[in-house]
């Protein structure tokens, strides 16, 4: 059997005990949400970074989710596999990751706008309210 041939069946190894992990194992389902967990919060993380970053560039954003990935790497339920590939695959969509630490920032510009509008309307009902408050008091006092 040649070097090629044996990698290929750790590799068809590899991928059954992954399958069996996640979908056939008794503790399945919990095992899905684990990794789920994990993978969700890293890319918040690695978001996190991207969005401190003053330039964004694949290398600067790459870096960004290295420092991420380094993070993660000591949490003892992460595989360091499964880590590899998740940064591998941020790395490779850097573009998304780029628009979406962008996009994050006008979301909050467009809520900060519409609380302040609103505290407005709420400042002129509180002013329009006592003014009334007042010319009735003064017109009970003139009778």
């Amino acid at each position: 059997m040649g070097a090629g041939a044996a990698a290929g069946l750790a590799a068809v190894g590899a991928a059954a005990a992954a399958g069996y992990y996640f979908y056939a194992s008794d503790d399945a389902k919990k095992h899905r949400k684990q990794a789920a967990k994990w993978a969700d919060g890293f890319k918040k993380e690695a978001l996190r970074e991207v969005k401190t970053l003053q330039k964004m560039d694949a290398a600067s954003v790459a870096r960004a989710i290295d420092s991420a990935a380094a993070t993660y790497a000591t949490v003892r339920s992460v595989d360091r596999a499964d880590l590899a590939r998740a940064a591998k695959e941020l790395k490779a969509n850097w573009q998304r990751i780029q628009a979406e630490a962008t996009r994050t920032g006008k979301g909050a510009v467009k809520r900060a706008k519409s609380t302040a509008k609103k505290a407005v309307k709420k400042a002129q009902k509180t002013a329009k309210k006592a003014t009334k408050k007042v010319a009735q008091k003064s017109a009970k006092k003139r009778r």
